[in-house]
């Protein structure tokens, strides 16, 4: 998708036809040809499309100007064909929010594919006057396939299914500021998962008849939440320190179908190396475990645009995952700057040890256009190469950073 989480641009190519050196020179010829003056004057015109203010900033009050940026939505992966769409991102404060609130957010993107798929999307970050309360969560409903490899550190590609079902996920969460930059709350989290089958159209027997039944879910559950956030920008920090963490507790007495437990815990670090030109250097940790009767769509997974970019989404799959990862953020230019990141990581299973041989890699570049630069707002454009006990990549696009 187009916004906060991104969109996957899929694999436009075959691995055989895009190698580092067609990368290397897409970006020596991007960044001769923006160093120009009339080059810089066309992004310009190019972002301020992308921009509009919805009232005006109040001389002598606090008021911030309203924004809406909107943006298409474009997308290619095997498994969905061609995409279209767009999407919105609505930045405000509420009423007497003064300067010691940060700017909220709240996205949404639609795609629609030649396949007659549908995809709908919401993550949200609603800060309260003088940030008092936090309201963040998530909503998604999607028609969506997906490539399913099965469960472990070690599933291979010649296992992969084409699996299709109907989706919908709702995650609202409200947290209560404790001391500065600290929040406790909770909320509720619902999944819904149906109408799962078999993309290749042959009869479901055996062994394929019990991957559909475990993809069919529904899950209920309430989740307690705490959120350290001092970062300077929701959307695009360069300074501060970001730690959530959620523990979500789904049973039959909430009407779930599986009794199981979900924790998370995301620490994110943000360095600045260049004040003045806006460098920064991102670090995350990232955890997911679960235990009890986790459905197979709700179980912690790696690859996407967020985590393990490189490898399709939700590639590695099992009750433990483990990521941490890294990037540079270089602001080249008033408007135009160049990310370099790396990451590695792991699924486990519960009686299973970490092993370093089992790790997967990360490692890529991409472009960044920024289009509200009183945000310090991108649109992204990756390109990583995932490797391990196999070789990915994939192209990403999207508004606001992986992370």
């Amino acid at each position: 998708m187009l916004f906060a989480q991104g969109i996957t641009y899929g694999q436009l190519y075959s691995s055989e036809s895009i190698n580092l050196r067609y990368l290397s020179c897409l970006l020596f010829c991007f960044f001769t040809c923006i160093s120009t003056i009339h080059a810089q004057k066309l992004i310009d015109d190019i972002t301020d499309f992308f921009e509009f203010e919805l009232h005006s900033k109040e001389r002598d009050s606090t008021h911030y100007t309203t924004k809406l940026v909107i943006a298409p939505v474009v997308s290619y992966e095997p498994s969905t064909s061609l995409g279209f769409g767009g999407g919105t991102k609505l930045l405000f404060k509420p009423k007497k929010a003064g300067k010691e609130t940060r700017t909220s957010n709240i996205p949404i993107s639609a795609r629609y594919t030649l396949r007659n798929q549908f995809i709908l999307t919401s993550d949200y970050d609603i800060f309260f006057p003088q940030e008092k309360y936090l309201l963040k969560g998530r909503t998604r409903f999607s028609g969506y396939p997906i490539s399913y490899f099965g469960i472990g550190n070690q599933s291979l590609t010649e296992f992969k299914r084409e699996v299709s079902f109907n989706q919908l996920s709702i995650e609202p969460l409200l947290l209560k500021r404790i001391i500065p930059n600290f929040f406790l709350g909770g909320g509720f989290r619902l999944l819904h998962t149906g109408g799962a089958k078999l993309q290749e159209g042959e009869e479901v027997m055996g062994s394929k008849q019990a991957l559909l039944d475990s993809l069919n879910n529904f899950s209920l559950g309430v989740e307690l939440a705490a959120v350290l956030d001092s970062r300077d920008n929701i959307l695009n920090a360069t300074d501060g320190t970001l730690f959530e963490f959620t523990h979500g507790i789904y049973d039959a007495f909430l009407g779930s179908e599986r009794n199981y437990m979900l924790s998370k815990a995301d620490f994110r670090k943000y360095f600045k190396v260049n004040p003045e030109k806006l460098d920064v250097l991102a670090f995350q940790l990232f955890t997911r475990l679960s235990w009890g009767e986790s459905p197979v769509l709700d179980l912690p997974n790696l690859g996407g645009q967020a985590l393990l970019r490189g490898y399709q989404e939700g590639r590695f799959r099992d009750q433990f995952a483990y990521f941490t990862q890294v990037e540079y953020r270089w602001q080249t230019f008033r408007r135009i700057g160049f990310v370099f990141f790396g990451g590695t990581g792991s699924v486990a299973s519960q009686n299973e040890t970490l092993q370093l041989k089992d790790l997967k890699y990360s490692l890529g570049s991409g472009i960044r256009l920024k289009i509200v630069e009183s945000e310090n707002l991108n649109i992204r454009f990756d390109y990583a190469l995932g490797f391990g006990n196999e070789n990915a990549n994939n192209f990403y696009l999207g508004i606001a950073e992986a992370f």
